[in-house]
């Protein structure tokens, strides 16, 4: 298996649990959305807050495959998919925090880019 396959099967495996958790209190639901094609893949949360008064509909994790690396461009996990990722057998030269600015990301531990 071609590591692209293997990394978004990992990444599938791992948003598919965070996808079905839900919030007491809110009328909120979280969606898995993998697009397998051009690597994309996010698990966002949709619905109403308070009554049906506040609209949401935000990406709680988005994961890219680029240049062959998972770039993790929103991670709104309590614990970080990152470690999840590691635990899977990415290495962490293969993970690249996105949300970091560039001059943060060479002393994270991870890839740069």
């Amino acid at each position: 298996m071609d590591t692209r396959n293997h990394y978004a099967d990992i990444i599938k495996t791992i948003l598919s649990p965070i996808a079905k958790r839900h919030y007491d209190g809110l009328n909120v639901s979280n969606e898995a959305v993998f697009d397998d094609t051009n690597g994309h893949y996010l698990v966002m949360s949709v619905g109403w807050e308070s009554g049906d008064v506040r609209r949401i509909h935000h990406p709680l994790v988005h994961l890219d495959i680029i240049g062959g690396k998972v770039w993790i461009q929103r991670d709104g996990t309590e614990d970080g998919v990152a470690y999840d990722l590691e635990a899977a057998g990415i290495p962490k030269s293969d993970i690249v925090l996105a949300f970091h600015p560039l001059y943060v990301r060479p002393h994270t531990g991870y890839a740069v880019t």
